[in-house]
């Protein structure tokens, strides 16, 4: 069994440069990449082909997620591949804290398309990766939740993008 991949975008009213940028500084990670109703409690990143960003975050009622993106490619301002996975507290392997047959692995695309000099449309397309079919099964039964799930990080990566622009308005007046 293979399934389609996931995929959604939303478009935003910033430069594709500065879309990148908050996808690949730490400081600004951690302020919206989350499902909405969760805060980042830990943020290490090492942004090159290679390189890793291990991350935890809580959500409500104190659960806390854990997990890892290992780089494969980047091209600045256009695309960032990587592999996508649970991890524990300490880095290593886990497994998703609500589905134990959740696949081990996602292959993820986060691509950023200039639709002018001020807005861009981001797209994230998401695929087991190196799967079995129970975790096939699991992703596809999950695209609802995956769903509502960007739908939360876009809305906070929106407000943030405002936040961060109006901070740079202030800074030039």
């Amino acid at each position: 069994m293979t399934v389609a991949p996931f995929s959604i975008f939303r478009e935003f009213d910033a430069p594709a440069a500065l879309m990148f940028d908050l996808y690949s500084k730490v400081e600004h990670l951690s302020k919206w990449l989350s499902p909405e109703g969760f805060a980042t409690i830990k943020a290490d990143l090492d942004f090159r082909p290679g390189g890793t960003y291990f991350y935890g975050i809580r959500g409500p009622g104190g659960m806390e997620m854990w997990g890892k993106q290992r780089f494969l490619e980047i091209v600045p301002a256009e695309k960032i591949v990587l592999i996508q996975q649970f991890s524990d507290p300490e880095g290593g392997m886990g497994r998703h804290p609500m589905d134990p047959n959740w696949p081990e692995e996602m292959y993820a695309v986060t691509a950023f398309d200039a639709l002018g000099p001020t807005r861009t449309r981001m797209t994230v397309t998401w695929a087991p990766h190196q799967s079995d079919a129970k975790g096939e099964a699991a992703f596809d039964s999950a695209r609802a939740g995956m769903t509502g799930g960007f739908y939360g990080t876009f809305d906070k990566l929106e407000a943030y993008v405002k936040a961060v622009l109006c901070g740079a308005s202030s800074d030039r007046g």
